[in-house]
């Protein structure tokens, strides 16, 4: 009779620890879904010195603490509940997160591709894992994902080819974003967008025939197109046929008068002409309407001044140049300017 009594008495505490854990597992859950993940951690506490063996208290709470920007301690939580259940998917993807908010990238890299291998078809985990690769520039896992999510809608695609193409060429990986390119025209021969970035990217590698020969083409179809003209006149500016770039370059300056960096690039146009006195004004605009790249300018509104015999504010545009970055101002430096010369940046504008 006793021994009954036992089990009875055992069979009850292990009911009541049960329903506890139940009831601190259920209101952590909806008190992290109502914003209240602060509290919801206490009640996660509660359901772990209960059951430690489950990896569900401890996946919860580390979700909790993401909520709460506590990552470090969310990834000590997740690494526990992995120990417990390995094919806990969410687990990977909720720990990438964490790992990411701490800047350990490769370890997130790591997590998120072990939760696409436990779950393959998951919109967001290829999202992730498509950001995750252009950080880490690794630009054969990010055209994968590319391709995949493709399959979500041409303009939702369209965004995402945009973001990997800036990225690669943010990281002037040219040669790998000519590969794809090509690759993706092959798919899709119409498509404006890949036709466009092939040729920019072929301009960067110096493949200037081939980007002239691309170019035309799709003129022949959108002939007002200003992007299509600056890269043409780029591709002709390489490729010394000055006189045909510069044509060109005053042909989209007459369309968009305000755009500072087409001014330095037609001073730069100028300058191969000999034209010292319109380089000098067009180069002049441009520093002053703040283009992109201001050292490149400098440099050339240096040369401009020089061949016009202002020897002194030649040296003070190269000093300029040099100190934003232009190695090549100190060639000129060297060779022109007899002393240092010191810019005042009130002056430097001029």
């Amino acid at each position: 009779m006793r021994g009954l009594l036992f089990i009875a008495f055992v069979w009850v505490l292990q009911v009541s620890a049960q329903s506890k854990y139940d009831y601190y597992m259920t209101t952590g859950i909806s008190l992290d879904n109502k914003g209240k993940s602060q509290l919801a951690v206490l009640y996660f506490d509660s359901a772990i010195n209960l059951n430690q063996n489950s990896e569900q208290p401890w996946f919860s709470r580390g979700i909790a603490k993401v909520h709460v920007k506590d990552f470090s301690e969310a990834v000590v939580d997740f690494n526990k509940a992995i120990y417990i259940q390995p094919n806990l998917e969410d687990a990977y993807l909720y720990r990438h997160i964490a790992y990411r908010q701490t800047e350990n990238f490769q370890f997130a890299f790591g997590d998120i591709n072990t939760y696409l291998k436990l779950k393959p078809n998951d919109t967001i985990g290829r999202n992730y894992r498509f950001d995750l690769s252009l950080l880490l520039e690794e630009w054969d896992q990010a055209y994968e994902d590319l391709k995949w999510l493709s399959r979500l809608g041409e303009a939702t695609y369209a965004n995402r080819y945009i973001k990997f193409s800036a990225a690669m060429e943010q990281s002037k990986a040219y040669d790998a974003l000519a590969r794809y390119v090509e690759q993706l025209m092959n798919e899709n021969p119409t498509n404006k967008n890949f036709r466009v970035t092939l040729i920019y990217t072929q301009i960067q590698i110096g493949k200037w025939e081939q980007a002239l020969k691309n170019a035309n083409i799709m003129l022949l179809d959108d002939s007002e197109n200003l992007e299509l003209l600056k890269i043409k006149a780029d591709a002709l500016f390489y490729l010394k046929r000055i006189a045909e770039s510069e044509k060109i370059f005053l042909t989209i300056l007459e369309r968009n008068p305000m755009d500072a960096n087409l001014m330095a690039d037609y001073g730069h146009c100028l300058l191969q002409l000999n034209k010292w006195e319109s380089a000098d004004e067009w180069l002049t605009k441009a520093i002053r309407d703040k283009n992109g790249a201001p050292a490149y300018a400098y440099l050339g509104r240096g040369i401009a001044r020089y061949n016009l015999g202002k020897v002194g504010i030649a040296c003070a545009d190269w000093e300029r140049s040099l100190y934003l970055g232009e190695k090549n101002a100190k060639i000129y430096l060297n060779n022109f300017c007899k002393e240092s010369v010191t810019v005042d940046g009130a002056n430097s504008n001029k």
